[in-house]
């Protein structure tokens, strides 16, 4: 399944954004653009909604914003890496450089439930995490994060 919501395309680079908003903003964007979902502003309110309800900070300096949603197209998994390290209400209180970001189809929970574990288990690795955080391409982070997620799912 990892493997049919996540390719090199899901990859970017932003030397832009420094706030939380400014990167749910850049998500939203970035999924429109590529075809993941119809509506980037409805996709941010559904980012914006589930950050309200607990943060998505997760550690290390990684956050996994996520929607379920009825503008999602196709479930992708998107990652963005920010030249600027982002407040986000961690919860461990750090800056965030990569976010895991997650488009789900409204009532896909098993799928959305299965990748999120995913993704969490993968992180909880250490030499993973420092890996992807000193990943400097596209190509490089892509064989990182589809290596470890194979790993996981098989």
């Amino acid at each position: 399944m990892m493997n049919d919501i996540f390719d090199v395309n899901n990859i970017e680079f932003n030397s832009n954004t420094k706030t939380k908003d400014e990167a749910l903003q850049f998500i939203a964007s970035f999924a429109e653009n590529a075809g993941i979902v119809k509506s980037a502003k409805a996709y941010y309110k559904g980012l914006k909604k589930r950050e309200k309800e607990v943060t998505t900070g997760f550690k290390d300096g990684i956050a996994i914003p996520h929607s379920k949603h009825k503008t999602v197209l196709k479930p992708a998994l998107m990652l963005v890496k920010y030249d600027h390290p982002i407040e986000w209400e961690s919860m461990d209180d750090k800056p965030v450089h990569i976010t895991f970001a997650l488009a789900i189809p409204e009532g896909k929970n098993q799928e959305h439930l299965k990748v999120l574990s995913t993704i969490s288990r993968a992180l909880i690795d250490e030499d993973f995490t420092n890996s992807i955080l000193a990943a400097s391409s596209k190509e490089d982070m892509y064989q990182l994060v589809q290596g470890k997620l194979s790993d996981l799912n098989d």
